[in-house]
């Protein structure tokens, strides 16, 4: 038996009555499953199944239908007419049961309460609808409804209704072309199987709290190129819960009203949003609530209220857009949201905030946000990470602020952001790049930075954490690179940053502000390692510190500022300023007392210290305003230099073989230096002072100081100490193109006031033209440099009583005081032996150049001669000077190669000849100050070439009268090193000459032995141009166009195979090699008249071959000896 029933109306009877399910007929009810959930207490009337037939009265009156088909197979054509209802709960148009309904432009139209245009019901019903229109005017009124597996297709419909445009429960519409106009809901899908599609459509919803577009219980809605409108407050123009799927693809939403909201997804709700055009007052896109999924791409949105979000993730809820773009124009509003444990991804797109206090995107509350090639345009803050456990990942992407006190990406409150491979501008004159505060954290890789508005690149304040690396900061407009606040650390690490204020001047710019805002707070730290920091422009400086126990350190990073300190101190500072292998220079380098931004901030500091380590360099001026300056010290080490001078300064330190190159006089109250150096730079050509008020402790320093050296009234860099001197110091002292001159009581360099505990030593030489200075200590403890030997004290003189009067006149002789002659440099010595050198290292006599050589020719038995010879010296030399210091020797040698290249007779006996010559000399010298113990090493190298020519009287015997000359150009390289000096190199050249005569005497038995008288005349023309020192000495060489001359007699015996000779000769010397060094002339001594012995043998070993050697010893006076030894050789061919 078949136990299934329903409720139908019996037209007949004019009643419902209960029958069996396989009854068939149109019924008119209203109370489907679908009305009765839209329409509470539609059918207040419940029943039950009952074994036979009865009748059940109807809980309301009669329903009223227009159109109307129930039962499988049942189809009604409608088109062309108008169906009206003014019932409550009347359809005017009502198909279930798996019948069928076609309507062709039908105006259906209600007037009744929670009535129907058009509702179709059940599994197998299906209407659809083309053209027409649907009103419903009664409250709570349908337009177009499905329920139960309905299906329903409209197109090209206007519909006009008091409360729910479409709706779908556990059913299909598709709507396509359709002009809606309702006040409650646009379109609604509810339930499990549900799939509401709307197309090209425009629906507009004007009631407050209202509903445009709905997915809700697991239903699937669907809008294509649809617009949705709304004007009431508090209107959700999409929203979507409960396992449901909302698809939004192109169109719009527009919502005008108050606090609405343009898309919502909740509570496992799926949205899916491309091409949509979102305007809202309140939110735009949101998924709010766990396993909730927001997915939009390729749209705009708009939000305008106050305090109002472009994109959300709440709760739990997952949002994703790809090149979307939001806009909010309130105060107080969000590009995008995300908290409590949320997702939010934005893949392209932009973000623009206008209103005031406006933020890009915010992640708080453990949300994370994440974003990736997004243009963002704040007028706020661009990107915030807020709180603790949120994250907020930015990459390749372009992000502006506008914010005071904020950042294009911000982190507070322990939040954590990341951004990388981004550009960042901060627009406003506090905004900035990354900003970290309250314990929040901002790590950033690989970013440029622009700053517009004289903000920040990087800033960090209230235990904020703020990192950068591999990226550039850059600003035209002034503004700061790196600024920190009360306990925040800021961290950057190859970083080049170029702050300018070219294009508004009035601006500050500068590289590091280390600042205090709260003494709750421990001094904030800003940390630069391996950066490139430059400051242009005017109003500029290198590091700003107001702070209390602030630092900053640089590490293997330069900064440098054009046009500004390098440091300013000031509002009660307390601040410490660490290099490690870095450079920091300005026009000074320490300022205090000054407010840089005119702000009243205070000028006043507590305490400032620079330290410079591991090959630091520190540029500019120190300037201490000590009305205003509690404490103030500098401290090098590890090879660190600083070069500018000290104003005021209160403590100085230098360790590590660290230099400090003075530039200017200074003051500092205490100075310590171990293994350092203090250089006094003399770069602009003036001298300095260095002022010691305090204590000067030294511990194998050095002093590096400049002197235009002269007499007692030379300018010179001094030293004051007034307070106590303790340690050792040696002392360097360069000439400053000073020509040298004696001194009586020396040149004052040093003095101390105080206890003098301290021993400064004299470093290296010290010279000036051409005398060596000596630092010496006087009686009343005074350093100075004297030009002579240091005096020997005079023997004291006892009184002489006058006996020729009666008052016994007491006369105290005078005291004779000891001679004081400056001490000549050796380098005197070298120059002269250079010279000496040069002038007489290729002459030679007649008897030095050979023979001709007689043989017998093998072939042919006639007698030839030949004239090709080459010779050897080795000559070792020793003279003085005429100030009786210098010692000199020389060691020179000599190879000279020549021969006859034409030869004659007039008579037969008697012999012309003219010949060619070339040589190759070079001679070293050293010369030894017995006053100071110096030494200096000259050297020549050179070559010669010329000719000679001469005649014999009689060229067999070799005897009667000859005559000889030459002449040869000489040219020569040389060079001198005095100790502890720069080598000397200059050059020489000149001509040479000789003219010799003399006559042989030939006697013995066998006429074997020979006398010769001889004399001869070489004139020396050798010059050397002046030349300047490396220390400004003008060097000048004497005794030029010297003509030496030899007279003498020569004994030769002469046998078949030997000739020994002896020879004896005069010299005299028409001039004295010297040098002049700025104006003081020193010679050679000894040198005007030399004796000279020589001895030497001859041999013909061969009718080919003959060898020749001889020594020579020459002496003069005080002590000058020239001894040389001579080989040489004649072949014939």
């Amino acid at each position: 038996m078949n136990k299934n029933y329903r409720v139908i109306w019996n037209h007949s009877q004019g009643n419902y009555v209960v029958t069996s399910e396989l009854a068939r007929g149109k019924v008119k009810s209203s109370r489907s499953s679908t009305a009765r959930r839209l329409t509470a207490g539609c059918v207040a009337t419940a029943f039950m199944a009952v074994a036979s037939v009865g009748i059940i009265q109807p809980a309301l009156a009669d329903p009223a239908y227009g159109e109307y088909a129930s039962g499988a197979g049942n189809i009604i054509n409608i088109q062309d007419k108008d169906v009206a209802t003014s019932d409550d709960s009347a359809h005017a148009l009502f198909v279930e049961k798996g019948a069928t309904a076609h309507s062709n432009n039908m105006n259906f139209t209600t007037s009744g309460k929670k009535a129907f245009g058009v509702n179709v019901d059940g599994a197998g019903s299906n209407i659809d609808i083309t053209g027409g229109t649907i009103t419903t005017t009664g409250a709570q009124g349908y337009g177009l409804v499905a329920g139960n597996g309905g299906k329903l297709m409209a197109s090209d419909i206007t519909l006009n209704t008091s409360s729910v445009g479409i709706y779908a429960d556990k059913s299909k519409i598709l709507a396509k072309n359709l002009s809606v106009q309702a006040n409650a809901y646009g379109v609604y899908g509810l339930g499990k199987g549900t799939e509401l599609v709307i197309a090209d459509s425009n629906v507009n919803v004007n009631g407050n709290s209202a509903y445009v577009l709905l997915a809700e219980n697991g239903a699937k809605v669907t809008s294509t190129n649809s617009h949705y409108t709304t004007s009431g407050s508090n209107v959700d123009g999409g929203w979507v819960n409960n396992d449901s799927e909302l698809n939004i693809f192109g169109g719009s939403i527009t919502n005008t009203g108050k606090g609405s909201k343009g898309i919502l997804a909740k509570s496992g709700g799926i949205v899916n949003v491309d091409g949509v055009t979102v305007v809202s007052t309140a939110q735009g896109i949101n998924s709010y609530s766990a396993n909730t999924v927001a997915n939009v791409a390729n749209s705009h949105v708009t939000v305008t209220d106050n305090g109002a979000y472009g994109l959300l993730a709440e709760n739990g809820g997952k949002t994703t857009s790809h090149n979307s773009h939001y806009v909010a124009t309130g105060d107080n509003a969000f590009g995008a949201w995300v908290n409590i444990g949320s997702e939010l991804n934005i893949f392209g797109g932009s973000i623009t905030t206008t209103g005031k206090n406006s933020t890009g995107m915010l992640a708080k509350k453990g949300g994370v946000l994440n974003a990736e090639n997004i243009q963002i345009d704040a007028r706020g803050r661009g990107v915030v990470a807020q709180s603790e456990g949120t994250r907020a990942n930015i990459n390749n992407s372009k992000i502006s602020s506008g914010a005071y006190f904020g950042g294009a990406v911000t982190a507070s409150n322990k939040g954590l952001a990341t951004v990388r491979d981004s550009k960042l501008i901060a627009v406003d004159r506090k905004s900035a790049g990354i900003y970290a505060d309250f314990s929040g954290q901002v790590d950033a890789e690989n970013v440029d930075i622009e700053i517009i508005g004289a903000g920040f690149g990087a800033a960090s304040s209230f235990n904020g954490r703020a990192n950068i690396i591999n990226s550039r900061i850059k600003s035209q407009r002034g503004g700061t690179a790196f600024h920190a606040e009360s306990g925040s650390v800021l961290t950057a690490d190859n970083v080049f940053a170029e702050i300018d204020n070219i294009s508004n001047p009035e601006k500050f710019a500068n590289a590091i502000n280390v600042k205090t805002e709260s003494t709750l707070y421990n001094g904030p730290t800003v940390n630069i390692n391996n950066s490139f920091l430059h400051i242009k422009g005017n109003n500029a400086a290198g590091i700003l510190t107001d702070s209390t126990e602030g630092q900053a350190n640089l590490n293997n990073t330069v900064l440098t500022v054009d046009n500004g300190p390098a440091i300013i101190a000031y509002n009660n500072a307390l601040s410490t300023v660490n290099l490690d292998n870095s450079l920091l220079s300005g026009t000074t380098l320490l300022e205090t007392g000054l407010d840089p931004y005119g702000e009243d901030a205070g000028a006043d500091v507590r305490g400032i210290t620079v330290n410079a380590s591991n090959h630091s360099q520190l540029q500019g001026d120190v300037n201490i305003d000590r009305s205003k300056t509690q404490a103030s010290s500098v401290s090098l080490d590890s090879g660190s230099r600083w070069q500018g001078a000290a104003h005021d300064l209160q403590d100085l330190s230098l360790a590590g073989s660290s230099q400090w190159n003075m530039t200017g006089s200074s003051t500092v109250d205490n100075l310590t230096a171990k293994d350092s150096t203090i250089t006094f730079d003399h770069g602009a050509g003036d001298f300095h002072t260095l002022t010691v008020k305090g204590d000067y402790n030294a511990d194998n320093a050095k002093l590096v100081m400049n002197l235009a050296l002269a007499g007692d009234d030379t300018a010179s860099d001094k030293l004051h100490i007034a307070g106590n001197a303790s340690g050792t110091t040696k002392v360097q002292v360069h000439n400053a193109g000073g020509k040298g001159a004696a001194t009586l009581e020396g040149i004052e360099l040093i003095r101390v006031d105080g206890t003098q505990n301290g021993e400064f030593l004299q470093d290296g030489r010290i010279v000036g033209g051409a005398w060596d200075y000596a630092l010496v200590q006087d009686k009343n403890g005074k350093w100075r440099l004297v030009s002579d030997p240091i005096p020997v004290d005079p023997t004291p003189v006892d009184p002489i009583k006058d006996e020729g009067g009666d008052t016994g006149t007491v006369i105290i002789p005078e005291v004779p005081q000891p001679k004081r002659t400056p001490r000549a440099r050796p380098e005197v010595g070298s120059y002269i032996a250079n010279l000496a050198a040069a002038s007489k290292l290729f002459t030679l006599s007649a008897a030095d150049r050979p023979g001709v050589k007689e043989y017998r020719d093998a072939l042919t038995g006639k007698v030839e001669k030949t004239t090709l010879w080459l010779r050897n010296e080795g000559a070792h030399g020793r003279f003085s000077d005429s100030t009786a210091q210098l010692k000199s020797t020389t060691n020179s040698y000599m190879t000279q190669l020549g021969g006859d290249i034409a030869q004659w007779s007039l008579n037969g006996s008697d012999r012309f000849s003219l010949g060619v010559m070339a040589g190759y000399g070079n001679a070293k010298s050293n010369t030894l100050s017995k006053t100071t113990g110096y030494s200096a090493k000259g050297q020549v190298n050179g070559y010669s070439g010329g000719i000679y020519a001469g005649w014999q009287q009689d060229s067999q015997t070799r005897s009667g009268a000859f005559v000889d000359s030459w002449l040869a150009y000489n040219t020569f390289s040389n060079s001198v090193k005095g100790e502890g000096l720069g080598q000397e190199s200059y050059k020489s050249k000149g001509m040479t000459a000789s003219l010799e005569g003399g006559y042989s005497f030939a006697f013995g038995e066998q006429q074997q032995y020979r006398l010769q008288p001889k004399a001869q005349a070489v004139w020396m023309g050798v010059k050397t141009g002046d030349y300047t020192e490396q220390n400004g000495t003008r060097v000048s060489a004497t005794g030029k166009n010297n003509v030496q001359t030899r007279t003498g007699v020569r004994a030769t015996m002469h046998t078949a195979t030997a000739q020994p000779y002896a020879e004896v000769n005069w010299l005299h010397n028409t001039q004295r090699f010297g040098s002049k060094l700025d104006g003081v002339k020193i010679e050679q001594a000894g040198a005007r008249n030399i004796g000279e012995v020589k001895l030497g043998l001859e041999v013909n070993p061969s009718q080919h071959v003959g060898i020749w050697g001889g020594i020579a010893q020459q002496v003069g006076g005080k002590g000058f000896s020239d001894s040389s030894a001579a080989l040489g050789i004649k072949v014939h061919f």
